[in-house]
């Protein structure tokens, strides 16, 4: 007897999620669904991590880059976990978003589906809900699957799951907040703990680029072996930067004239999204990038580079009196901020750069590298090094004039908030007035600057703004610093 066209589609359904994905958006979208090829890789990547799941096998965790508008909670955590329940009903789910509304909206559209007319005509009686435990949040079957709904912050007691599923974590116009990016951090790491099987269980985390240190910033410096897909919504004109974007990079191949999805998202909806979204918003939501190729506030095209030969021919350059700048911290972990450090000179309205660098160095390491850089830099009798003065920057000024002949200033303490004083200081970087003595480490430090205020670290840039602001406020910035005392022994 042949199968009854339900029947087939009920297999193929069974046999693959993305058709059963678009057999079953109808049921939760009222809107006409408008296929694309990256849905299509999508739905099979998570088919995927589901097969290495069910065979018992251990398997990286998925983290998944896509712009808004390319139905990525519909397909990751509205209708995968439906299709989860289809395979196997005893699974375990925990989802989550950044907020408790959207994360209830996305559990309800999984049960929307699940007790669809349609899904219980292809698959009857395999779903029954289990009548006490049937909430918006929280509900289970009668053949031991639960769906678990919280939010960032929100308590995960006592739940544990198969597939964990984070779907931006981190609110955007919170990634520039440290509130908001340790909450994101923190949940990150709370969930990670609620696997059922350490080894099999899989986290997948969908969201965009908001800061280099956002959640998937963390995962991704980590060194962690990932599954991961990024799918910026156009590409780089630079078909190298292109690739080191896309990921896997083949799928850069898939892109119509540069575009991820030609028909929702074309050259007018992206231009409108530049206009919304502003560069930083449109860098890491769109291009997953958390902050603009050109730099944001501060853009790479304004800092000059000078080989070092062609500064040491400037007049006033041999006589030049190398002053240094540090924004402590003392720590060894390559997770905390570094301390940052800058030598510079400042001829003819100019500020010239020799060295800026990160260490990540206890304090006793600290205090004894930093008179190392200094003299490696120039340092003479008319040198200073100015401290800014945190909590760990008045141990180090403290230890350094006991046990050094440095020059050390304890810096005027900063004024305002840091996007305040990188304002104030960047038309003098856009004039051109901050060179770069070249060598290997112009790079990182232009990166840093450019990335502001979603970079991962600052501590550079803080030394560089503290030295453009001694040399053109002038006098009353001196004075205040020497009220502090410069002292050598």
């Amino acid at each position: 007897m042949l199968p009854t066209h339900d029947e087939v589609v009920a297999q193929r359904c069974r046999n693959r999620f993305y058709r059963f994905f678009l057999e079953f958006w109808q049921t939760i979208e009222a809107v006409e669904l408008v296929p694309n090829w990256h849905i299509e890789y999508i739905c099979d990547e998570l088919q995927a991590v589901y097969e290495a799941w069910a065979s018992g096998n251990g398997q990286p965790d998925v983290l998944l880059n896509v712009p808004p508008g390319t139905s990525k909670s519909t397909t990751v955590t509205q209708l995968f976990p439906a299709w989860l329940w289809l395979m196997n009903p005893a699974t375990r789910i925990i989802s989550s978003s950044y907020a408790s509304s959207l994360s209830v909206s996305h559990a309800v559209k999984t049960r929307d589906c699940l007790r669809s007319d349609k899904f219980e005509l292809l698959f009857p009686g395999l779903i029954d809900a289990k009548a006490d435990e049937d909430g918006k949040t929280a509900y289970r079957n009668t053949r031991g699957g639960q769906r678990y709904a919280t939010s960032t912050g929100g308590a995960v007691t006592g739940v544990h799951a198969d597939f964990i599923i984070l779907d931006d974590p981190l609110k955007p116009d919170e990634a520039s907040s440290d509130a908001g990016l340790s909450a994101a951090a923190s949940h990150l790491k709370t969930l990670s703990t609620r696997k059922t099987d350490k080894a099999r269980s899989v986290t997948i985390l969908v969201m965009q680029r908001l800061n280099e240190k956002d959640p998937a910033g963390i995962w991704l410096d980590s060194g962690r072996p990932l599954r991961h897909i990024c799918l910026p919504g156009e590409l780089p004109t630079d078909p190298a930067k292109a690739e080191a974007l896309v990921s896997p990079p083949h799928l850069t191949s898939r892109y119509t004239g540069g575009l991820l999805d030609p028909r929702r998202l074309n050259h007018p909806a992206l231009n409108q999204m530049k206009k919304d979204l502003g560069s930083y918003g449109y860098a890491g939501q769109v291009m997953q990038q958390p902050s603009p190729e050109e730099g944001g506030l501060l853009k790479k095209a304004w800092f000059r580079t000078m080989p070092h030969h062609q500064f040491l021919a400037l007049p006033g350059a041999a006589e030049a009196v190398w002053q240094f700048d540090a924004d402590p911290a003392y720590t060894a972990k390559q997770t905390n901020d570094p301390t940052g450090f800058l030598a510079s000179c400042y001829l003819s309205h100019t500020l010239y750069v020799l060295e800026a660098s990160e260490h990540w160095l206890e304090f006793p390491e600290l205090t004894a590298k930093l008179p190392v850089l200094c003299h490696a830099n120039g340092y003479g009798p008319r040198s200073a090094l100015y401290v800014e003065p945190k909590a760990s920057g008045k141990s180090v000024v403290q230890q350094l004039r006991a046990s050094t002949s440095l020059n050390v200033i304890e810096a005027p303490a900063p004024e305002g908030d840091k996007q305040s004083r990188v304002n104030t200081a960047s038309p003098f970087i856009e004039a051109g007035r901050v060179v770069l003595i070249d060598a290997g480490w112009n790079e990182a430090f232009v990166q840093q600057c450019a990335a502001f205020p979603t970079a991962a670290h600052d501590d550079m840039l803080d030394c560089l703004t503290q030295a453009i602001f001694r040399h053109t406020l002038g006098p009353p910035t001196l004075k205040r610093a020497r009220l502090r005392g410069v002292y050598s022994g």
